[in-house]
């Protein structure tokens, strides 16, 4: 009985030991995997999440800026041609 005691700890200790090395060899490939992925990315000369969303909130301001600038314009032409218009008719 003794034996078999032994023989099962032994076995348990084996399991733990090897769950210990795949638990190491798995951090391992993650480790490698996400270097390689950085390099390739690098290569790829690809923006940062961080500048993109601040490029992007820049261009909306822009971009909204823009239309308050081309509001007034089109109402001068507006009431330009209108004023033509009646200098047309009176003459």
């Amino acid at each position: 009985m003794v034996n078999k005691t032994k023989i099962l700890s032994d076995l348990s200790k084996m399991a733990v030991d090897a769950m210990g090395s795949f638990s190491s060899i798995k951090k391992e490939l993650e480790t490698i995997v996400k270097l390689r992925v950085d390099k390739a990315i690098n290569k790829m000369n690809l923006v940062k999440r961080e500048e993109f969303e601040v490029l992007k909130k820049t261009v909306q301001k822009l971009a909204q800026n823009n239309e308050i600038l081309k509001k007034p314009r089109v109402k001068k032409k507006a009431s330009n041609l209108k004023k033509k218009k009646k200098n047309r008719r009176k003459s």
